[in-house]
């Protein structure tokens, strides 16, 4: 590697590392004692899982299963979004906080400065690379994604993946399998997997749908389609329509797609700036992203795609320029296959067509939720990870293209800067939210000394993927890294349907889980002895805290009958603690 190109990455590393610290402050000050969080968000179970993973290592337990939380019975947490690396690497800096927020840090850096590296395989032009890396590490789904889903920005391996990838083989149109160039690229493939699926299995999942819409391109011999003949769109018209018809029988069928259509995306997700946009929060986009007809999901997360105004645009100017030159990645045969991998995940993103809340269209690659196994991939909003990957190269490769034999170097970096200015105006975001450690309740610092080993939270409940149980808030399970007692409230991603059934036949549980939705007046039968026993022998509660919102409520009347020998003890934040009277 010349020593000037080092010095570019190098830069580059650097002003994305400045980029972060802008983009996410305060949280730049507050590395040890805050976490980035919106309020009453995921984040919290991000948190616990770094600091659980250290904790099991230490006390020489099996980091992957639990009874901190589920107690007494616990559960796996092989199927849960565990984030292990952070985990791994907390075992080194042994504070879950820092721990989070470098390896935030290092993922954003490392995810630009792998698409400035991929990017600049076909792109000369360093400020275009940059750019490329900024789209992919900062785009708005990743910003938003940072605020509480910590393993969907686990995003570095991606590009570097690619980058193996295309080192380690090469493809010849109908070829089945590829020739292997380079079996020390190969391994890097197994090893950035490997780190991947320590990461998040959306983003491993991402790599190996990259590989498979990849050996599409070959497979498919789509290079050698004549796109001019009038007979070639009327058979992709015909297996659009038949894909289609198909699709909707399975549906109709009843094969399970795990809320694939559901979750899909819709066109006007791509559109509308989110709420968290510093300059484009408009009011139209509020009000699409608020309306039920348009999304399932009214003000999720999960619906937004945007990618701003200024690259799709461009993309669309340079598709239908006319006598353009062929780009470096259109020339390279393994660059080639890009625009229809870009394709692919854009399709991904919309398993129905769906525009402005109308259903119009079947998609094929909507196949992949009624697949066993693969239909766990419920969300396809993600996989706009890897549109901001690829889009950002196709386009700049075709734009240095187009701009080498009409434009003066000065005015390429002209344009360039002006490329970025837009951009940065399109995802700048709005203050990161951060949760402070030291706003730690009062009543869990009290729980924290008091005897005893589990505690019982008021509300209560258990949350998975596809199923809540009673009421969870997310916050409690950050709080049970400083008191440090055992819980029977869970959330995590699969919760096995037994402990949903305990929950639900236990008497003193499901009225508890029934009266703390009921009205404040509501009234209820005392519960009988055995009940009480059999409930307090179970669950082994030591202690109770009672949120706020629940206080003097019907369930909190009702578990004074339960723990009639417990002393209550009021904070003048409003929570309640009930306790064994301590002895003096």
């Amino acid at each position: 590697m010349k020593s000037e190109f080092r010095g570019w990455v190098l830069l580059a590393a650097v002003l994305y590392a400045v980029v972060f610290f802008t983009w996410t402050w305060p949280l730049g000050a507050h590395f040890t004692d805050a976490f980035p969080a919106m309020p009453h968000g995921d984040a919290s179970i991000y948190v616990w899982n770094v600091w659980h993973f250290r904790e099991a290592v230490l006390a020489g337990s099996n980091p992957f299963y639990t009874n901190w939380l589920l107690y007494p019975q616990g559960a796996s947490l092989l199927m849960h979004a565990y984030v292990p690396i952070i985990g791994l690497f907390n075992l080194l800096i042994g504070q879950e906080l820092l721990s989070i927020n470098l390896f935030m840090l290092g993922s954003y850096v490392l995810s630009g400065t792998g698409a400035y590296l991929l990017c600049r395989r076909w792109v000369r032009h360093p400020l275009l690379c940059w750019l490329a890396g900024l789209v992919f590490a900062y785009s708005p789904y990743k910003l938003l994604r940072l605020q509480g889903h910590y393993n969907l920005v686990l995003t570095a391996t991606v590009p570097f993946y690619i980058l193996a990838f295309l080192r380690a083989f090469e493809w010849e149109a109908g070829q089945l399998w590829p020739r292997v160039k380079s079996w020390p690229a190969v391994a890097l493939c197994g090893g950035l997997g490997l780190l991947t699926l320590l990461s998040d299995y959306y983003v491993l999942f991402g790599l190996l749908y990259f590989s498979l819409a990849y050996a599409l391109w070959f497979w498919l011999r789509l290079e050698h389609i004549n796109w001019r003949r009038p007979r070639t769109w009327l058979w992709l018209a015909v297996g659009v329509a038949g894909s289609h018809f198909a699709i909707r029988l399975l549906r109709l069928a009843g094969p399970p797609d795990n809320g694939g259509f559901w979750w899909g995306g819709d066109v006007a997700g791509y559109l509308a700036p989110p709420a968290a946009s510093r300059y484009l929060d408009f009011a139209w986009a509020q009000r699409l992203h608020s309306n039920p007809a348009v999304f399932n999901t009214p003000n999720s997360i999960e619906n937004v795609m945007f990618l701003g105004y200024t690259l799709p645009l461009l993309g669309l100017l340079l598709v239908f320029w006319p006598g353009r030159a062929a780009s470096a990645r259109r020339l390279d045969a393994a660059g080639r296959p890009l625009a229809w991998v870009l394709l692919f995940f854009v399709l991904l993103t919309l398993p129905g067509l769906r525009i402005f809340g109308k259903n119009l269209l079947n998609l094929p690659t909507s196949i992949l939720h009624f697949i066993p196994f693969f239909n766990n991939i419920r969300c396809p909003t993600r996989w706009v990870m890897v549109v901001g990957l690829l889009l950002p190269i196709v386009v700049f490769a075709a734009l240095e293209a187009w701009w080498q034999p009409r434009l003066s170097r000065g005015l390429q970096w002209s344009l360039g800067l002006l490329l970025l200015g837009c951009v940065a105006l399109e995802f700048w975001p709005q203050s990161l939210p951060v949760y402070a450690a030291t706003e730690l309740p009062a009543v869990y610092k009290a729980a924290a000394r008091q005897p005893g080993t589990t505690l019982l939270p008021l509300p209560v409940g258990l949350l998975d993927g596809h199923r809540q149980l009673g009421i969870v808030q997310p916050e409690i399970f950050f709080y049970q890294t400083r008191h440090r007692k055992k819980l029977p409230a869970a959330y995590f991603s699969r919760i096995a349907q037994e402990r949903f059934q305990e929950f639900e036949q236990d008497p003193v549980m499901r009225t508890v889980l029934a009266l703390q939705q009921a009205p404040a007046d509501t009234l209820f039968a005392p519960p009988l002895p055995a009940q009480v026993a059999a409930f307090r022998r179970h669950f082994g509660a030591s202690m109770l805290v009672v949120h706020p919102d629940w206080r003097n409520g019907p369930a909190h009347r009702y578990l004074r009958l339960v723990f009639p020998d417990f002393v209550e003890r009021t904070f003048p934040d409003g929570y309640v603690l009930l306790a064994p009277a301590t002895k003096n």
